[in-house]
């Protein structure tokens, strides 16, 4: 992402309490103001069941905590550009966008609103916009799949496993995650992990929970049905990145986040030599940790891989804490470490390992800057 000097950024900075507490106010004024100069993208942003809209400032506020970190902030702006490709915008939908969010930022802020945040707020969503169009460009693949439900099977009143064959072969590399769009929600996309590599047959395989109050996931857990198509869109995250490690690897999952350190352990299968691994695995019980843990020590041998269960004990509903549970267990200063799980979870330990002196270049998450304080 282009670099904005010290003045923009500590402006920025200082603007985030303002949209972090006017959340509402400005997600309103910037689709009001957007439909207002074009009509024609309403179709773009439906309401959900709810009557709402997707939430705008959850994504700000998501790219305001990491204008310090660069690297960050443009691969998750990239996936975001390909990712959009699926709703065919082009740089005219993204200038109505930016005019829109322009107009919402001054009636927030109200007088403190002055020509030189307006400049640094103008000059970020230029130099996002254009990271985002330049991923779009590049991507040469298709910008999204039709896949076939062939499998749906309910692993618990709140939790499904369901298999989904795509009409053609889909580029995934483990640990990425795939948005996707299904009949009985059109319009709302939910982002899912698949739980094993792509397979050469087009086969995708999903744990999904029903999340209370969700928009899409109660929908998937009990009103798919094999037959049902489902529109895909490209592959995203940077969680394969952990593949290439040379040190060895620390694997932290909670419930359906299990998903890509499936797939992850999957791929490290394939390997001639692979890296000692220990995975830590949260689940509400030891029978959903079953249904979650496709690739548990029972299913082959592997003397590289060390599984450590993390569920609740006798009395109580909840696993104790994983990365506590791990952090009691040895020191991992030198190990390459992976979280995943539900978003809050992820930034609570992420903040936990770099508390307790893990380097944040050893760190691997996928925060879905669109999934923050969203229950789908």
């Amino acid at each position: 992402m282009e670099t904005l000097d010290q003045t923009q950024l500590d402006l920025l900075r200082r603007s985030r309490a303002r949209v972090e507490n006017r959340t509402d106010e400005l997600t309103a004024r910037f689709y009001q103001t957007l439909f207002e100069h074009a009509p024609g993208l309403r179709t773009l942003f439906p309401l959900d069941p709810n009557g709402r809209r997707a939430p705008l400032a959850d994504t700000l506020i998501w790219l305001l905590h990491r204008l310090d970190q660069r690297r960050e902030l443009t691969d998750r702006l990239a996936d975001l550009g390909r990712d959009h490709r699926k709703h065919g915008l082009t740089a005219a939908h993204y200038e109505a966008a930016g005019q829109a969010l322009l107009i919402a930022l001054e009636h927030i802020h109200g007088p403190s609103w002055t020509p030189s945040l307006a400049h640094a707020w103008a000059s970020a969503y230029t130099a996002a916009i254009h990271e985002m169009l330049a991923a779009a460009a590049a991507d040469r693949g298709p910008a999204l799949w039709l896949g076939r439900v062939v499998e749906h099977q309910r692993l618990a009143a709140d939790l499904a496993g369901i298999v989904v064959q795509t009409l053609e072969p889909l580029p995934h590399h483990p640990g990425q995650y795939l948005s996707i769009e299904i009949p009985q929600r059109p319009g709302l996309w939910r982002f899912l992990s698949p739980i094993e590599p792509a397979r050469p047959d087009g086969v995708l395989r999903f744990h999904v929970r029903a999340l209370p109050g969700g928009l899409v996931s109660p929908a998937l857990v009990a009103r798919i049905r094999p037959g049902d198509t489902w529109r895909i869109g490209p592959p995203l995250g940077r969680l394969p990145d952990a593949l290439s490690t040379t040190r060895d690897l620390l694997l932290l999952g909670q419930g359906t986040g299990l998903a890509p350190l499936n797939a992850l352990i999957a791929a490290l299968d394939t390997h001639d030599d692979p890296p000692r691994t220990h995975l830590y695995a949260a689940a509400r019980s030891k029978n959903e940790l079953r249904a979650l843990l496709t690739n548990g020590p029972r299913d082959r041998h592997r003397p590289w891989l060390t599984v450590t269960p993390v569920v609740p004990s006798a009395g109580t509903h909840r696993p104790g804490s994983l990365v506590g549970t791990a952090l009691r267990a040895r020191v991992w200063q030198h190990h390459d470490i992976v979280v995943c799980g539900p978003p809050r979870m992820q930034a609570a330990a992420l903040d936990q390992l770099h508390a307790a002196g893990i380097p944040a270049e050893q760190l691997h998450s996928d925060p879905l800057p669109t999934s923050l304080a969203i229950r789908r």
